[in-house]
């Protein structure tokens, strides 16, 4: 598994249609409907902007991209892997 982060930006008319997408997601992985090989760490909105960063642990970045495409997003993604360089409490 690889730690993958997912930006997320739109344009205002497109805000609904995120949302929609972002509710959708959650709810798959609250009922563990995600596959097991995609775990959503985190969503985090960013204020007064069309910014959303979503943290995932997933098997690889183009497993976790084509899961994304079955959702049909229309808004611009990026994503990469990251590793972690400092956690609170692991020192």
């Amino acid at each position: 598994m690889v730690n993958i982060i997912v930006i997320h930006t739109w344009e205002d008319a497109q805000k609904e249609k995120v949302f929609e997408f972002a509710n959708r997601v959650v709810t798959m992985a609250r009922e563990k409907k995600l596959p097991k090989t995609a775990k959503l760490i985190s969503i985090d909105l960013a204020e007064n902007k069309n910014v959303a960063v979503c943290h995932w642990e997933a098997e690889s970045l183009d497993q976790l991209m084509q899961l994304a495409s079955q959702l049909s997003p229309t808004w611009k993604i990026d994503a990469f892997t990251v590793k972690n360089f400092y956690k609170k409490g692991l020192l």
